[in-house]
């Protein structure tokens, strides 16, 4: 198959980095290309076959026409955006050639219209794709092939949270619920509400309990990971969670809201209810202090061997297979 990835941004972040690590590992069975941003092109693997393009928005039919004959030029059977904005702009390209859609939703979305002029969408999780009116698959996030530890050394010294430092993180409730909590809290992440988190930690007086850190480099985070007792997920609505399966793949616990995916990893038992206080404050008043009794080693086992990106890669294969068979 020639199979071409497109992402129209010009920040390296989540999507980039999935589509980097995806098409890394389809390339040894396809012919793999990508079109990306000038802005991040230098982030992406340099063994991928990677075109640049500047930026644009879908008004801009000067830059869709040339972005029409640059596929055109690859050839593709099957175009996958990733994002809105992508997404879009390639509803529009499908007007001058002829190609095989596939569109993967990375998160929660209210606004679905765009993606319902693909072939087939992908969701990260089913509550992404709860409403599409079009044909779509569920191919889950993946734990990160550089999350990996040669330390078999744990030491616990405090809970983890990672993630951006937005509302829809849920941070305020996690803080909040923090209260009656004896271990250390650190949350690893970077955004707007870094001011306001950290006036509400003073406000409830936990400044000795929980500290925020930023610009966490991948190689730092793993080190985070070792050091954890329990990774908490506290989000109001998420696509993934990924690090969650970094946590689990490093066989650190996790508890969650019920978001993305994490229902079909967790037992109830470990989740807590979205945008709920009193939820997320009773989960984590039951296990953060103690949550070394409660064995998470199954699930360890279940993410490694499910969640990896070569699994991941060939769900996605099977999907573009089935596409094109069926056309």
């Amino acid at each position: 198959m020639n199979i071409l990835h497109i992402v129209m941004s010009d920040s390296f972040a989540g999507i980039e980095q999935h589509v980097n690590e995806l098409a890394g590992v389809q390339k040894n069975n396809s012919d793999i290309s990508l079109i990306v941003s000038s802005n991040i092109i230098k982030k992406f693997d340099k063994h991928l076959d990677t075109k640049e393009i500047k930026n644009f928005g879908r008004r801009s039919i000067y830059n869709i026409v040339k972005l029409s004959l640059l596929i055109k030029n690859i050839n593709p059977d099957i175009v996958h955006s990733h994002g809105t904005k992508t997404t879009k702009i390639i509803n529009i390209v499908k007007y001058f050639t002829s190609f095989k859609h596939v569109s993967t939703i990375h998160g929660i979305k209210k606004n679905l219209n765009a993606y319902e002029k693909a072939d087939l969408v992908i969701g990260v999780s089913s509550k992404a794709i709860a409403n599409l009116k079009v044909q779509s698959k569920v191919v889950s996030n993946w734990w990160s092939p550089m999350m990996i530890s040669n330390s078999d050394i744990k030491i616990n010294e405090y809970a983890l949270s990672v993630g951006r430092l937005e509302k829809v993180k849920g941070f305020d409730l996690l803080i909040k619920g923090w209260q009656n909590i004896n271990s250390n809290l650190v949350i690893i992440g970077s955004g707007k509400e870094y001011e306001e988190l950290k006036s509400l930690i003073y406000s409830y007086k936990l400044e000795s309990k929980i500290k925020i850190i930023s610009e966490v480099s991948q190689d730092e985070l793993i080190k985070f990971y070792k050091k954890a007792s329990v990774l908490l997920v506290s989000s109001r609505n998420e696509g993934g969670p990924r690090v969650a399966l970094e946590a689990l793949k490093n066989e650190v616990p996790v508890l969650s809201t019920d978001v993305g995916h994490m229902s079909d990893i967790l037992p109830n038992e470990f989740l807590a209810k979205s945008d709920d206080l009193n939820s997320l404050t009773r989960l984590l008043e039951t296990y953060v202090d103690k949550i070394d009794i409660y064995d998470q080693s199954s699930i360890y086992e279940y993410v490694k061997c499910e969640y990896s990106v070569e699994e991941k890669a060939e769900q996605i294969d099977q999907i573009y297979r089935d596409l094109l068979i069926s056309s």
